[in-house]
């Protein structure tokens, strides 16, 4: 008699939108997977999605990673710069990333990771996933016009956002069998008039995002945190924003895990 051929487990990858201070609504949805020891194979992360996955892929644990997103603030994110190719120099976002993980490269991380930035001089789709990671997320979150580009001799990289933000096919094409996306644009409304030029640069950012956002019917799992009335840019609405992320995994967790049972 032969025996029953094992089950192949399902590679699981984590795509992670962007949207600026409503990336902690990913810590919510992270917290779920882990309660229910769903942990993926692979992550990709554009802005602030990237940021969230650099800090998760390298092993930091949930709860210091919410302790750190409950205490930031734009000063420890960028200095305020000449006016150039941004209001904020970018550096500063890189030094802090790599305050929290240490000079780590992609290679190193627990969780295979990709973070996705914009060639904004050739309008090119870039996959950063090989090298330092503190550059890589740095170049992920540079909202044009706000965050100075990472800028090397042969590109000017910016916001993956531009062409992509929420990078199903990217973590599909480093092998994951189902995607859980996290999507923090799809029911997205500003909920208040931008008081300043900083708020009213990031609402036109994703206003324009909106129409050319593509991916998200790609994915298996589709999880949408009802943020749309949160401000983009105030970090006082961090705890808030991770329990909508919790709320909204917690709608979606037993059709994954039974999607990943079948």
């Amino acid at each position: 008699m032969f025996g029953r051929k094992k089950r192949k487990r399902k590679k699981v990858g984590l795509a992670l939108s962007g949207g600026s201070v409503r990336g902690a609504a990913h810590l919510g949805v992270l917290e779920v997977l882990e309660r229910e020891g769903i942990r993926p194979d692979y992550v990709a992360g554009v802005s602030a999605g990237s940021a969230v996955g650099a800090v998760f892929c390298a092993g930091l644990d949930l709860d210091e990673i919410k302790r750190i997103a409950l205490g930031l603030q734009w000063r420890k994110l960028g200095r305020v710069t000449r006016p150039g190719l941004g209001f904020f120099d970018g550096k500063r976002l890189e030094e802090y990333v790599e305050e929290i993980i240490g000079p780590l490269r992609f290679e190193e991380l627990e969780i295979p990771l990709a973070t996705v930035a914009v060639d904004i001089v050739r309008g090119e789709l870039v996959v950063l996933k090989e090298g330092p990671v503190a550059p890589a997320v740095r170049a992920s979150c540079a909202l044009p016009g706000i965050f100075t580009p990472a800028e090397s001799e042969e590109q000017i990289l910016v916001d993956g956002g531009v062409l992509n933000n929420l990078p199903v096919s990217v973590v599909r094409d480093m092998g994951a069998d189902y995607v859980i996306a996290v999507d923090l644009l799809l029911s997205t409304i500003w909920g208040a008039r931008p008081q300043n030029l900083f708020e009213l640069v990031y609402l036109a950012f994703y206003t324009l995002l909106r129409p050319a956002h593509s991916e998200a019917s790609e994915a298996d799992c589709l999880i949408v945190p009802a943020i749309g009335q949160f401000n983009w840019v105030d970090f006082s609405q961090v705890a808030a924003l991770i329990e909508k992320g919790r709320e909204a995994a917690e709608a979606k967790i037993e059709q994954i895990k039974q999607d990943l049972e079948s």
